[in-house]
């Protein structure tokens, strides 16, 4: 068993990959904290899957160092190996054996006692709504079927490090919702996770800090709240929606003469749109807010969401 040591997790330092010609990574740096649920962003062809490749042991990086709980990936390998879990995008099952045969091929592979890897199994499966599916054969299944099995393989052996790359490939929504409520129980009792994915919101839903990597190198790393701040305060007019009650006509008329008020819409007499100019006087209309409204129930700023974080900074949509 490798002992944990500080705070840190993994710990990426001046990564560097090329195939040939192509330079897949150049000088990536950037640290995963113990216990947290980390998003790893960028387009297709961006290099998160050649890192993941690297991370997980499967590849060398041509320069650089990655620490895993202290331990270089490159002298540690075996003990590596049985400390983190990897879910591939593309599945990595035997197709003519069964979710079960899989599974338990699986467990002997990280010496998981017989009677221990069989309780596991069967909660994970019945977990994944795939217990009923047990003894079908992976060929027979729908992709979804095959990346819920594809997953629990994964995380079978309990790792302390969970690296998913794209696992919520050919999910329907419910299952998608399964998988993000196990990552977030396997978290809360210490399991790290690194997850890249395309899908946006549930990235919002699930991470704190998110790296976005382009063309192989690190654009950004930050937490997702101060890269929305910083893209809002690149925007000239900002939308404000405030719930409340204005009893005096003339308090609201005197909102609409400021100068940096663009607009003053309303629904209704409860329900109101305020465009402002500049991100720097969203202060100073809160303040005018208390002093206009005799009740304030909710103030709600239009803020950016990840994926428009994300299109500004790569300049490219999902």
């Amino acid at each position: 068993m490798i002992v944990l040591g500080n705070t840190t997790a993994v710990e990426i330092t001046n990564i560097s990959k090329s195939f040939g010609t192509i330079q897949a990574l150049k000088d990536v740096t950037f640290n995963l904290d113990k216990g947290e649920i980390f998003g790893l962003l960028g387009p297709n062809g961006a290099g998160k899957t050649t890192l993941v490749r690297i991370l997980t042991t499967i590849l060398e990086s041509d320069s650089g160092t990655i620490k895993i709980f202290g331990k270089d990936i490159t002298k540690k390998r075996k003990g590596i190996r049985r400390i983190i879990g990897y879910v591939p995008a593309s599945v990595i099952l035997y197709q003519h054996l069964s979710a079960y045969e899989n599974l338990m091929n699986a467990a002997s592979l990280y010496d998981i006692e017989k009677k221990k890897a069989k309780k596991t199994i069967e909660m994970l499966l019945k977990k994944f709504d795939m217990w009923e599916w047990r003894d079908g054969k992976i060929k027979n299944f729908s992709s979804g079927m095959a990346q819920k099995i594809n997953i629990c393989r994964g995380i079978l052996h309990e790792p302390q490090l969970l690296i998913l790359d794209e696992p919520t490939n050919g999910l329907d929504p419910k299952s998608r919702q399964v998988v993000r409520d196990f990552l977030l129980e396997i978290n809360g009792e210490g399991t790290t996770v690194l997850l890249t994915t395309h899908v946006m919101w549930s990235v919002e839903e699930i991470c704190k800090r998110v790296a976005i990597i382009d063309k192989g190198k690190l654009i950004t790393i930050d937490s997702i709240s101060n890269l929305k701040l910083s893209e809002l305060k690149k925007k000239d007019d900002i939308k404000v929606f405030v719930s409340g009650l204005i009893e005096n006509h003339e308090n609201y008329n005197n909102l609409k003469r400021i100068d940096w008020i663009l607009d003053v819409q309303h629904e209704d007499n409860k329900n109101y749109v305020i465009t402002i100019n500049g991100n720097n006087k969203v202060k100073e209309l809160q303040r005018l807010l208390l002093e206009t409204f005799s009740t304030i129930e909710n103030i709600k700023i239009n803020e950016p969401t990840l994926e428009d974080v994300f299109i500004s900074l790569t300049k490219r949509v999902i």
